[in-house]
């Protein structure tokens, strides 16, 4: 069960680093042509721009999700890296217990904002809203997945440590 968990983990990181390149080009490819039509065809594309925000939104929260999976946020760990052991722990685990919540909390109000935008049009696209929202909600469901698994790794930790003073 444990190599299944691990080999599905390792496919949804492998996606989502797929999906943020395709966007990445996308969103490029998108840019230029608007550039194109609008200073040498003399007529903007009406739905380049919302394209590239859609696209923007959902790079930003995929790719958050990455880089908590691959612990490359910002951090300044240097206070931390000073405490003693024990209490480094309680730090992680506490730590990981406050991203936790406020991923919670995000992909809550992600929900609550999906269900709201799912009547209302982009214009330029002619689709739901939603879909620009719906990028916060699938990163930051994406981002609870990586705190669960960050809390429960500084909990067998915590563990591991009770275990070695024993």
């Amino acid at each position: 069960m444990a190599q299944l968990l691990l080999t599905a983990r390792q496919l949804l990181v492998k996606l989502v680093q797929w999906l943020l390149m395709l966007m990445l080009l996308a969103m490029t490819g998108v840019m230029f042509a608007q550039i194109i039509w609008r200073y040498l065809l003399q007529s903007p594309l009406v739905w380049s721009e919302e394209l590239a925000l859609l696209l923007m939104v959902w790079m930003t929260f995929l790719g958050s999700a990455l880089m908590l999976e691959r612990k490359e946020h910002v951090a300044i760990d240097l206070l931390v890296e000073w405490l003693p052991p024990a209490l480094n722990r309680a730090t992680q685990i506490v730590g990981a217990l406050v991203v936790l919540a406020f991923n919670l909390a995000l992909t809550y109000g992600a929900l609550l904002i999906v269900e709201t935008a799912k009547e209302s049009i982009m214009p330029g696209l002619k689709i739901s809203s939603a879909w620009q929202y719906m990028g916060v909600l699938i990163g930051g469901g994406l981002l609870v997945l990586v705190s669960i698994e960050a809390l429960l790794r500084a909990l067998r930790g915590a563990a591991a440590t009770q275990e070695k003073r024993s």
